[in-house]
């Protein structure tokens, strides 16, 4: 049985290690050279686009589709790293491009995919497959 004194030198230990352990540092930045920001400014954001939801997503030509997202609410002050996967229950597995995010900003960024000869992309199958696009942002919240 722990006695009562240990319990708060246990819980700061515990606070301790698990802030240490999520501490985030950026050793390259968006542009691939040394960050100029400190990284207390740091900030990791994570998001998805719906499983099924059609939102966003927009055919381009018969064998290509793109979904556009949305990360203002991020607060980025300059472009983050972002690292993207597409979901689903069925076939987006075949899909080309569901890691390659293109056009990144501070505020967002577009996926586009493209049939990997298997089939045609579609919206139908964006919903009937709950296709969604999960990511994952880190990037700065501060200037100094």
């Amino acid at each position: 049985m722990m006695s009562k004194r240990m319990v708060p030198r246990t819980l700061l230990t515990l606070c301790l290690i698990s802030s240490t352990l999520s501490s985030i540092i950026m050793v390259k930045d968006s542009s691939g050279g040394r960050p100029t920001l400190p990284d207390s400014c740091l900030r990791t954001c994570a998001g998805s686009t719906g499983a099924g939801l059609r939102r966003g997503w927009a055919v381009r030509h018969r064998s290509t589709m793109e979904v556009t997202v949305d990360m203002s609410e991020c607060g980025f002050v300059d472009t983050p790293v972002v690292t993207t996967s597409l979901a689903g229950n069925g076939f987006h597995d075949f899909l080309q491009g569901t890691s390659a995010p293109w056009e990144i900003t501070k505020t967002g960024f577009r996926l586009v995919v493209e049939n990997s000869g298997i089939f045609n992309p579609s919206l139908n199958r964006v919903h009937y497959y709950k296709w969604h696009v999960n990511w994952i942002a880190v990037g700065y919240v501060c200037e100094v």
